[in-house]
């Protein structure tokens, strides 16, 4: 269920996969092969299982500097691993990140771990290589650099018959070992999901790792079902701006076998299409579907990339997008005044569905007709319309008439100016005027709250946009190219607002609608968008996010807005974890508690909370929460107990 989920292969299917590729039986001892290997190996190393194991730790001194080296990748680590930790079901457990050497560096537990024994050995600093700590997990993975699960009596050292190990190695896209992901529970426990789970972390991070470093680049995603790009799966090219591959993950490298794309070749030399025939339509977020150079179908897209302004300021050097660029004195102070500012939100537009309807939209602007968006209040309907016409017409002249402002005796003045509607209506050209029709010709007018439109000025308004088609057929004509109306859901339905006739048939288009912010699909990009315009000094952690993501949202982007604003001025640290919470409960109050197993710990009190709250907004659907949070229904009912 877990992976079909997140549209992975089945649980199963991992399943097969393991036993067939890494746990060959052997026939005498009915030890899985690569356990017997390590066990061989340990005992070479002068181990006795009936001993204990090394307890390597390294000095303050020795840490901090191997802290500082693997500092950027736990930048994409930190994240992924507090994820990981509120994702796995049960308690008495940990998980951890270790470098390529076995040397943990980062490890959250739950309190049962920490009071137990394991949580005394797996410590930040210590070293966990097969030659000190005997047969483990996470020293299994780096010896044979594939994902490994050691339980119970697996182990080497009998001290540790009563844990469960699983551990995941981290590559980068030329297959360097980077480090290991490990997650550690009783041995009792129930484990089906986790090594599911710690894979997908290690996913995760190397597809992030693999985006940063090609930030400069063209991303290409594509995947064999069209279903699968958005998930981990999915293959990744970088492509420059010339169509030259700069690099692929190694799920690229496993579906283009054949096709070397080790070395640098061409776009048209690993698929059959040029590169300049298809980037117009990837970058305008349109799914593509191409052959390789060996005849498989694959469906492709343009990943697009959020770059990193400022990263850092260090004496005269800018750090932006990982390049060190050296600063003039006289830019140094600027641009030390400049990374403290906030910067613009990013419009982000990545809803499958919502794309897919803009796209038509522009399509309707392109020939004439006129869109209409509707929609709840502050749904982003004036951006979308911005949107639609950048599509259409690139940077063409944007006109807003915001309707609701307006009264009714003025509205012909502001349409046409102080010599009014002749001179629009007139076909002498060399005439201009002031009004608001008047300075459209060249672009697209948009009529925010045309629910409040009087219908009288309908049918000016209606009247204006025929006579507009009808010079438009001649070139010597400056005209408006296109129309646009925002208004209510309901606008068009029902006997809530009055219409003239000629203005129902002029308005005939394309409807589009702009969903609700708790149904946006790319929540998390407006998220992360809304805080970089709010401060360049925070961020939000994966668990804040999903916080958010749970929440109603009968506010949409203002409400989204103030919340994230208010953890910022409430949250002292870079990363904003529970502020989260209480800036959400400023202004959703739910009086939610977390529930007695969870009371006590902060990371798991916010994830609870998150559970229940989703489960009150859906109406108790258990299936539903499961599948907009990404955990199992079991954990679900075990969270909602106390307020069912």
């Amino acid at each position: 269920m877990l992976y079909k989920l997140l549209g992975e292969k089945s649980m199963l299917e991992t399943s097969l996969e393991y036993e067939s590729a890494s746990r060959k039986i052997n026939g005498s001892s009915g030890v899985l092969a690569s356990i017997s290997e390590s066990w061989s190996r340990c005992r070479d190393f002068g181990l006795r299982a009936a001993g204990t194991p090394q307890e390597i730790v390294l000095s303050e001194e020795k840490f901090k500097v191997v802290l500082e080296k693997n500092e950027s990748i736990r930048n994409f680590v930190l994240p992924e691993l507090e994820l990981l930790y509120n994702q796995i079901a049960g308690t008495n457990f940990m998980v951890a990140y270790a470098d390529g050497g076995g040397i943990v560096l980062d490890s959250i537990q739950d309190h049962d771990f920490k009071a137990g024994e394991g949580g005394k050995a797996v410590i930040p600093g210590s070293v966990w290589i097969e030659n000190h700590r005997g047969t483990n997990a996470l020293g299994l993975a780096i010896h044979t650099r594939r994902p490994s699960i050691v339980t119970g009596k697996d182990h080497f050292f009998h001290k540790l018959d009563d844990l469960s190990c699983f551990a995941v190695p981290i590559f980068d896209h030329e297959e360097t070992l980077l480090g290991v992901i490990d997650a550690t529970s009783n041995a009792k426990a129930r484990n089906d999901h986790t090594l599911a789970l710690v894979k997908l972390a290690s996913k995760n991070i190397e597809n992030r790792l693999f985006t940063e470093r090609f930030c400069d680049s063209i991303i290409l995603t594509f995947h064999a079902r069209q279903e699968y790009l958005p998930t981990t799966s999915a293959a990744m090219l970088a492509i420059d701006e010339y169509g030259f591959i700069e690099g692929a993950n190694a799920n690229a490298k496993s579906v283009l076998s054949g096709l070397d794309v080790s070395r640098q070749q061409h776009f048209g030399e690993i698929f059959d299409v040029q590169f300049f025939d298809v980037i117009d339509k990837l970058r305008s977020n349109e799914i593509i579907s191409i052959k390789d150079r060996l005849g498989a179908v694959v469906f492709m897209r343009a990943q697009h990339s959020v770059s990193k302004k400022v990263i850092n300021l260090e004496g005269d050097l800018l750090i932006s997008n990982g390049k060190a660029q050296p600063l003039s004195n006289e830019k140094l102070s600027s641009n030390l005044l400049n990374a403290r500012e906030a910067t613009k939100a990013t419009t982000v537009f990545d809803d499958e569905l919502l794309t897919k309807e803009m796209l038509e939209a522009k399509r309707t602007l392109e020939v004439g007709l006129p869109v209409t968006i509707l929609g709840s209040s502050s749904t982003g309907k004036t951006e979308i319309a911005k949107e639609i016409n950048n599509q259409a017409f690139g940077k063409s002249k944007f006109t807003i008439i915001d309707c609701i402002h307006l009264d009714p005796e003025y509205f012909e003045a502001l349409l046409f100016g102080e010599n009014g509607k002749i001179v629009f209506f007139d076909h002498d050209q060399t005439k201009s005027g002031e009004g608001k029709l008047f300075q459209a010709r060249g672009g697209v007018v948009f009529f925010k709250n045309a629910q409040t439109i009087p219908e009288d000025v309908q049918d000016l308004i209606s009247t204006a946009m025929e006579f507009e088609e009808k010079k438009r057929e001649n070139s010597n004509f400056h005209t408006i190219k296109g129309w646009l109306f925002s208004a209510p859901q309901d606008w068009l339905e029902g006997d809530n607002y009055e219409f003239s006739s000629k203005f129902v048939n002029a308005i005939q288009g394309k409807k589009l609608t702009a969903p609700p912010l708790s149904q946006r699909s790319d929540f998390e990009k407006l998220a992360m968008s809304i805080i970089a315009s709010s401060s360049t000094d925070h961020t939000l952690s994966p668990v804040a996010l999903r916080i958010l993501r749970s929440s109603s949202w009968t506010g949409n982007f203002s409400q989204l807005k103030k919340v994230i604003r208010l953890a910022v001025s409430q949250c002292s640290e870079r990363i904003i974890r529970q502020e989260i919470t209480e800036a959400l409960s400023s202004f959703v109050n739910d009086d939610l508690q977390p529930c007695s197993n969870c009371h006590g710990s902060p990371v798991r009190s916010e994830t609870c909370i998150m559970i229940q709250r989703t489960w009150s907004d859906t109406g108790g659907n258990v299936s539903l929460v499961s599948r907009r949070l990404g955990v199992s229904r079991n954990t679900v009912y075990k969270h909602v107990k106390s307020i069912q």
